[in-house]
């Protein structure tokens, strides 16, 4: 009987301990995927084409839909997916806005930009 007490109390012992390990192990996971601030080549491209818009100050729908000034604060696969969403806009032609571009033609993005919002879009 005192055995078999024993026993079970190392078992729960080392269920316990494994769990503590796995729980631990996981953290170290989740904090490997923290978000990222924008590259400066990016950062560059997106405060000339973007950030009128797409930031605290900007109109309402566009920065519910995606506000720079929060991008830090976003999680790493929100980052991952705005990140898409920028690059398919703008190979669409669809970002900045056609009045936007109308208004402001310096702040239509170049081919060798976009291939930069491709290239870290895709290094996610």
């Amino acid at each position: 009987m005192k055995k078999s007490a024993y026993s079970l109390i190392t078992l729960m012992f080392i269920l316990v301990s494994g769990l503590f390990i796995l729980g631990f192990s996981v953290k170290d996971q989740e904090s490997t995927k923290a978000s990222e601030p924008l590259p400066q080549e990016v950062s560059l491209i997106v405060t000339s084409s973007c950030v009128p818009c797409h930031t605290s100050t900007g109109g309402l729908l566009s920065k519910a839909k995606l506000n720079f000034t929060e991008w830090t604060n976003y999680s790493a696969d929100i980052q991952k997916k705005k990140a898409a969403s920028i690059y398919s806009m703008l190979k669409k032609g669809a970002m900045p806005p056609k009045e936007a571009r109308e208004a402001n033609p310096d702040i239509i993005p170049s081919k060798k930009q976009i291939d930069i919002i491709k290239k870290w879009s895709q290094s996610f």
